[in-house]
Order: C-alpha cells, then structure tokens, then sequence
C-alpha cells in the first residue's frame, strides 16, 4: 500500500473480535490446566499483555507491560521465531535467575511465536504455570494451530486496514486526500490542546502546470506534481499531514511549538528552495513554481480546519497574484 501517513494505526482492537482471542486464552487453562494462558504483543521496545485468562489463579493482567530488553521467555521465541517450553525454570541452569522466575511466580513456561501477515512476529501465546509442569509435544503443537488462527485475524484485520487506507488517501500520490486530512486532522487538534502546541497550515499550490500541460503534456504535469508531494514527504515530520486536497493544491497540517513560531516560516522557505533546486535543469518543468499561503493559531483557538484551509488559501492565491 503506497499511502503516506503519520504513524501506524493499530487496528486489532476495532476489527478483531478480541473475545475469540480471550477464548483461546482461556482454553489454554482449561486444556494445560495452566495458572495463566495469555496472548503478548511485542511492540519493538516492550511486550504487553493483549489478553490473558479469566481464571483466578492467573496472575497475568491486561495491559501489563515489561522491556523487550530483559531476560524473558518471550524475548527468547522473538529472537529465535521457534516455541519454548521450560517445564521446571527453578532448575533451569539458564533461567533460574530471569526476573519472571526470580522476582515473580513463573515455574513453567510454554509458548509459540504468532506471525503477522508480512512475515515477522507479532507476539507470543503461552501457557505459564506456578509449578512445575510435563506437557506432551501436542499442546505445544496445540498453541501452534491457536497461533495460526490469530494469524488469520491479523491477515483479516490487514486487508479491512487497506481498504481503509484507501478511502483515506490519494492513489497517485501515496499522501492523504481531503477525506484523510479532516479525519485525522481531529487527533491533531486535541494533541495540539494537550500539548500546548501552535497548529499551522500550508497551502500548496503548483503556478503554471495548465501552461506546462498544454505545451508538453499531462504527463509533465503529472512529474511536478509527484515531484512536490516527493518533496514533502522528505521535508515534512512524520507526526505531521500532508494531503492532496485538489488537482495540483497540497497542504500540510503541522504541530509547532509556541517557542518555535517561525518553524513554518523555515519550512516554507526551504519546500521552494529544494522544489526550485529540483527544476531548474528541467525543460519541460522549468516553468513552474510553487505558491505557498500560511496560516499559524494557537492550541485554544477555536478556528476549525476548514477556516484555517480558507485563510491559508487566500494568501495562497494572493502570493500567486503578486507574482504576475
């Protein structure tokens, strides 16, 4: 999916129906006769607790977080992409003294990797016990198939993402068309409140591509305008937006810091240099310009989006004024 967008959408909670997960953790109690079945998400710098047993006895709770860093049975099936199982980990001359073991109550461990559709390893699901424990080879092969059938959401999940994706986002370019920007831009406004933050506006537009159309062609036309959204992509921060929003207008939607007001100032000033820098060697491109209109208020305004995309625009369209 060529989309350009701000950070990654975790998306399991809001399609998956997380209570087949919660029965699968809990049919890991019933069939282990385990303290605690548990489905653990690895997130690159941590692992969390997705979902654990409803038993009693367990000890694992929803939400519960530890560093991928330390010693633990689920670094160890991340690192090696193979199941674990650690029947007596007091004894075990290897993890005698893993925080789990000595600083927590895990005696037994059984465990599988769950891959996510790309390949790479989502997480663990795992059987933890108290005590000691002598599992036969099928239960571990019995998590093996409870890992494939999340595997299936995941995939599941990722396909309804992209459709997502899609009603989001402008197919040329890979950026946020204006469906995109007024979705989520909503998350930008309340970060900016709790942040204290500036929001700022730039409204983009490409002078002359109608001239540059008719004299050589719509695919000329095309190069500029994948040539700026290229531009923006590499100059814009990842936290912040960039749409599409018309044939060759483009705006960014970014947070600025109230000790840094003149950042955008900065930001306009360099998308020209390096767009005009791009061109200028450029026959057929030459020609063409960029046109920028901005607009900066505060966390408290109460402007709303589609007044800050009016006022940038004018300006916008004034610049362009100007300039002829």
């Amino acid at each position: 999916m060529n989309s350009y967008l701000p950070y990654n959408l975790d998306t399991e909670n809001s399609i998956i129906d997380l209570s087949k997960w919660q029965e699968l953790a809990d049919l890991i109690v019933d069939i282990f006769g385990a303290d605690c079945g548990a489905i653990i998400k690895f997130t690159g710098r941590s692992f969390t607790t997705m979902l654990s047993s409803n038993n009693e006895a367990s000890f694992l709770h929803q939400g519960t977080e530890w560093p991928s860093n330390s010693k633990n049975f689920c670094r160890t099936i991340i690192k090696t992409g193979k199941p674990l199982y650690i029947a007596n980990a007091i004894e075990d001359e290897y993890w005698f003294d893993a925080p789990p073991v000595v600083n927590g109550p895990v005696r037994s461990y059984c465990g599988v990797p769950i891959f996510s559709p790309d390949g790479s390893i989502y997480g663990t699901i795992c059987a933890i016990d108290t005590k000691s424990t002598h599992y036969e080879d099928a239960l571990t092969k019995l998590l093996l198939h409870l890992s494939k059938l999340i595997t299936s959401d995941l995939k599941i999940a990722e396909k309804a993402e992209q459709h997502r994706l899609m009603a989001l986002t402008d197919q040329a370019t890979g950026l946020l068309n204006r469906r995109g920007l007024n979705v989520l831009s909503e998350q930008k406004f309340k970060d900016a409140k709790r942040n204290q933050d500036h929001i700022g506006v730039l409204y983009l537009d490409i002078d002359n591509l109608k001239i540059i159309n008719d004299n050589f062609g719509h695919l000329a036309g095309d190069k500029c305008i994948k040539l700026l959204a290229t531009i923006l992509k590499k100059m814009v921060r990842q936290s912040d937006l960039i749409a599409r929003i018309g044939g060759d207008e483009f705006t960014v939607l970014a947070l600025i810091s109230s000790e840094n007001t003149k950042e955008l100032d900065h930001l306009s000033m360099r998308i020209r240099e390096v767009y005009q820098n791009e061109i200028k060697d450029n026959a057929e491109l030459n020609m063409s310009n960029i046109s920028i209109g901005q607009h900066l208020v505060s966390y408290d305004s109460h402007t709303s989006l589609k007044e800050m995309l009016a006022k940038a625009d004018s300006l916008m369209y004034q610049e362009k004024i100007d300039k002829s």
